[in-house]
């Protein structure tokens, strides 16, 4: 009975996507029709207008369905480059947020992980969760020996789901193919890695750990930044079990108030440390808002659920640096260079990039506070992007840089809420002009062999 009810709402699943999926097909035929012939009547804004009410259908049908789709969603709101604003301001809605299952349903994923004893792995274990997300949910236990623990357990059947949405976001993103500058195939590989990725709790604890010792070796954050510790012990594939961390999340104003903590500090700190993450190690969370961010009782940013992580390979990591100090140097060569070096375009493209350089160099859109950027109308600006981009024939989207660029939109967004005096180079600026030299980088640790006792 279960396996044809999972399976009836595969179907079901499936033929929700095959129908939006042609919705969407039929909004791009009108648009190359509209202006690419100037045929078919209509206006941009009639168009526009039309995305963002699929887009308002796509958020709905994702909060009712969960799986993948709320993360696709989430990922494409970033891309407000490519993607029209009244599409973006629909998908930034989606909350990574949804009802719970029976634990009824959810034990049966603990006896196929670890036993029909498995609650032999635990001193108590609370069957109502304390968070529930798109993909699994978490639920509070302690050790044996009394310690105390978060539970991370993965939705049975979510892996299927997860295959039928990326099926589905794999033929969508080859329909936009033809109409935007990135080569789509190559950023939807980057995304199912990431999803799939996100699906397999053994990677995930050992991220945790891997992450967290290279942020626990700088003397400079060690004492304001912690990781959970992986209970290996009783973590599988599909199960984690990890150190609960109590705190306070890091957006919580009024609880942080009240225990004296300076917001903007712990801010700055837990920027810092994301900046360490992927300009130093190259080896990232790529998931920094305010719901994985907590403030522990000694005033410590306590960085958790390491499902979304990413590594970038040696050649992209000092490519990535020399593009951070051509940044910060305001240098319109070494800009359009580094993007070269990083293989995001071929030397043909580099006049073009040095236009680019000037358009994000422009004074009035350059290192402006969160408060500033506020009076700024930015829909020129992306328009005057995505008309250059258009003119760059070769750009590519290098392994890894599709969730970098995920992680530092969110961590932005983050000084954006709480700090919104700082200006980014006074967060940025010490990292180029120090460990962002030649030669200074840390080295990247292969994540083969590092799963603190357990084999996947």
């Amino acid at each position: 009975m279960t396996r044809t009810r999972h399976r009836t709402s595969w179907l079901r699943r499936t033929g929700r996507l095959v129908a939006r999926g042609a919705a969407l097909g039929a909004l791009i035929v009108r648009a190359a029709v509209i202006y690419a012939r100037g045929l078919g009547g209509g206006s941009r804004s009639d168009q526009d207008a039309r995305y963002g009410r699929f887009a308002a259908e796509f958020v709905a049908t994702a909060s009712r369905y969960r799986g993948g789709l709320i993360k696709l969603g989430q990922l494409a709101s970033l891309r407000i480059d490519v993607l029209p604003a009244s599409v973006t301001e629909q998908l930034a809605r989606l909350q990574d947020r949804v009802e719970p299952l029976p634990f009824e349903e959810i034990e049966r994923q603990l006896v196929g992980e670890l036993g029909i004893d498995w609650r032999v792995h635990f001193g108590r274990f609370d069957e109502q969760p304390m968070a529930s997300a798109s993909l699994g949910q978490v639920h509070r236990a302690t050790t044996r020996g009394g310690s105390d623990l978060a539970v991370k357990i993965l939705y049975p059947g979510i892996e299927a789901s997860v295959g039928i949405d990326l099926a589905a976001a794999r033929l969508a993103l080859w329909c936009f193919d033809w109409f935007v500058v990135p080569d789509l195939m190559q950023v939807f590989r980057q995304v199912r890695e990431s999803l799939l990725g996100e699906m397999d709790y053994l990677r995930e604890g050992r991220a945790a750990e891997r992450i967290g010792a290279h942020l626990a070796a700088d003397p400079a954050l060690a004492g304001h930044l912690r990781a959970p510790a992986i209970h290996w012990e009783a973590t599988r594939r599909r199960v984690l079990c990890m150190e609960y961390i109590e705190g306070d999340r890091i957006n919580d104003r009024e609880a942080l108030e009240v225990r004296g903590v300076e917001l903007e500090r712990v801010v700055m700190w837990a920027a810092r440390a994301f900046l360490h993450m992927m300009l130093r190690d190259g080896d990232f969370h790529c998931d920094p808002h305010p719901g994985n961010l907590l403030v522990d009782a000694q005033g410590r940013v306590a960085i958790v659920d390491f499902g979304m992580s990413a590594q970038l390979g040696r050649k992209t990591l000092a490519a990535m640096r020399d593009h951070v100090v051509a940044v910060v140097q305001r240098d319109r060569d070494a800009f359009a260079r580094s993007l070269a070096s990083l293989e995001m375009i071929d030397d043909d493209d580099i006049p073009v990039a040095r236009e680019l350089a000037e358009l994000a160099f422009d004074p009035a859109y350059f290192n402006l506070t969160p408060v500033e950027a506020l009076q700024i109308d930015f829909v020129q600006y992306f328009g005057s992007l995505r008309h250059r981009l258009r003119r760059v024939r070769s750009f590519r989207v290098p392994d890894g840089l599709v969730m970098w660029g995920r992680a530092l939109s969110l961590l932005y967004a983050l000084v954006f809420e709480l700090a919104p005096g700082l200006k980014p180079l006074d967060v940025l600026g010490p990292y180029a002009l120090d460990f962002l030299r030649p030669g200074r980088g840390a080295p990247i640790r292969s994540e083969r062999g590092t799963g603190g006792g357990v084999e996947a």
